[in-house]
């Protein structure tokens, strides 16, 4: 038996409840070969999908959460991947971005740490392997991670939340390192961030899940421009959102936001408005224990959809988008490993549509799902 996961247990107890929208669901969709499965390190909890060896082919990095260890699977352009390659971090290492930190052509890694509060930043070498370049002590337990350039300066930025109270921002310096230049205490215990710009002003702005008894909700924080953010809104919520996630969802140009609740195996959509501000969010019943929600087209009708990794239930689940912000119910599910955490979109044969890669916490593999062919054309 594999180990048994140290994530916290308010994330994997989770109750089975929730209610939906409901409209006539299509049939089943056979839109994926059957997944092929490869071993990882243990209670892989991230996932991540970048050309690491700059060979032209996609490649796939899990954080291990009960190893102290990242996967690296390099893609050999067909949709089959090389043996795991490991490399040792910190303690408990829980999410990750990748993206080009430094002046090489070569992807880098940040990775945050639950048990010794660290943000790491390691260099890409351009072969799989990757080095250590910056360690960050945060003096609190960070939560997630996101990246985007928050300046204009043309350099990635990273913003990590911390446990109880707090969002920092680290400004990158185009060469590996990165510095603490802004910080801000976005409500009751952030749990979940991610970029967009909300108001479409040009400047990147934060999304936070506070998932806290006492006041939970969303809070929005405007960008600046110069790597500052400033409190735009706060949307109580009745549930505790411990997950958070953006796109537009029903075609009209404005973001919305996905929200996964805590306390039971339910969705919320906000939709988004022209000014930045969001709607009352509209819920949808799930699998057993969602984790984490990834936006795509994935049945290929023009209209976004909603995909939610279910980890009591050992599936994913594809809710299929009508275009205007409803969903077909009830979802398709596809069966994973055991205990699929998150989950990555990635074009792994070069030959077909984005696949898919699905990090398995409890069966410690990756599940990769490819667009299956059509019948008569033998293509996507």
């Amino acid at each position: 038996m594999p180990p048994q996961s140290k994530w916290p247990l308010f994330l994997l107890i989770i109750l089975v409840a929730g209610c939906s929208q409901r409209s006539p669901a299509p049939p089943p969709p056979e839109m994926f070969n059957v997944p092929a499965s490869y071993p990882v390190g243990v209670n892989p909890t991230g996932i991540a999908v970048a050309d690491v060896n700059n060979d032209g082919n996609m490649d796939v990095i899990t954080s291990n959460f009960g190893s102290n260890d990242l996967s690296v699977l390099l893609g050999n352009g067909d949709g089959t991947f090389q043996d795991q390659k490991r490399i040792a971090v910190g303690i408990e290492p829980k999410s990750l971005v990748v993206g080009r930190f430094d002046p090489d052509p070569y992807p880098d890694i940040a990775v945050i740490h639950h048990s010794d509060a660290v943000l790491m930043i390691l260099s890409g070498e351009g072969n799989g392997n990757f080095r250590l370049s910056q360690r960050v002590d945060l003096h609190k337990t960070p939560t997630a991670i996101v990246m985007g350039d928050f300046n204009h300066d043309g350099k990635l930025d990273l913003a990590v939340s911390l446990m109880l109270d707090r969002v920092l921002i680290f400004s990158g310096d185009g060469h590996g390192r990165f510095k603490e230049t802004d910080a801000f205490d976005p409500g009751d215990t952030p749990t979940s961030l991610v970029s967009a710009d909300m108001n479409r002003d040009g400047h990147t702005d934060l999304v936070i899940a506070d998932n806290g008894a006492m006041k939970p909700g969303l809070a929005v924080y405007w960008g600046k421009g110069d790597g500052t953010f400033e409190k735009s809104r706060y949307y109580k919520t009745r549930l505790r959102p411990l997950i958070v996630s953006a796109g537009d969802y029903n075609g009209d140009g404005f973001t919305d936001v996905v929200a996964i609740y805590s306390s039971e195996s339910t969705l919320a959509l906000f939709l988004g408005r022209s000014d930045g501000t969001l709607q009352d969010g509209i819920n949808f019943g799930a699998e057993g224990g969602p984790t984490s929600v990834l936006m795509g087209d994935y049945n290929r009708d023009g209209r976004q959809d909603i995909l939610v990794t279910n980890n009591l239930s050992n599936k994913l689940s594809i809710a299929f988008g009508n275009g205007n912000g409803t969903f077909a119910y009830p979802p398709v599910a596809y069966r994973t490993g055991d205990g699929p955490f998150a989950a990555v979109r990635g074009k792994f044969n070069k030959e077909s549509s984005d696949g898919l890669a699905v990090a398995n916490n409890v069966s410690n593999t990756v599940s990769i799902f490819l667009a299956k062919e059509h019948p008569s054309t033998g293509k996507p």
